[in-house]
């Protein structure tokens, strides 16, 4: 059992080598503001290795009450998801029209509107939570008494 544990680890480690943009990458992440345009965002964080050229989001994980008004939220304001697993992409850089276009794990994933401004990202897939722009959320009409 003791070598099944350390070895998961060491997987885990050489993923997170292996797939996760690392130092200036992840300090640059902090330099992002909501509703960053995109080519803004290409001077922070560089090119992404994949564009998936649709809106979905079933895959980000999300946690909190109420999943399921978050997971509309995104889905109304994405349009594409921009995926980094590496430093240094390659020209061109591909665009996948598939719905199960996706980061693998441990990689970062940016989602942008129908106008190319940032709205959501994952820091490392299936390992931190999403974080999002507060203005996707829109807050239920509160009660008349």
């Amino acid at each position: 059992m003791a070598i099944a544990v350390v070895a998961l680890a060491a997987l885990i480690a050489i993923l997170r080598m292996v797939c996760v943009p690392v130092g200036s990458f992840r300090e640059a992440l902090d330099e992002l503001a909501w509703g960053l345009p995109a080519d803004s965002v290409v001077g922070i964080l560089g090119e992404p290795n994949r564009i998936c050229a649709s809106g979905a989001v079933d895959h980000v994980p999300l946690s909190g009450a109420d999943t399921a008004a978050l997971r509309e939220a995104l889905r109304a304001a994405t349009a594409e998801r921009w995926v980094y697993t590496r430093r240094g992409a390659s020209r061109p850089i591909p665009r996948d029209s598939d719905p199960g276009c996706r980061a693998p794990s441990i990689a970062t994933e940016l989602g942008f509107d129908t106008v190319g401004r940032l709205r959501w990202y994952v820091r490392e897939m299936d390992q931190t939570d999403l974080v999002h722009d507060p203005a996707i959320i829109v807050p239920a009409p509160e009660g008349r008494n």
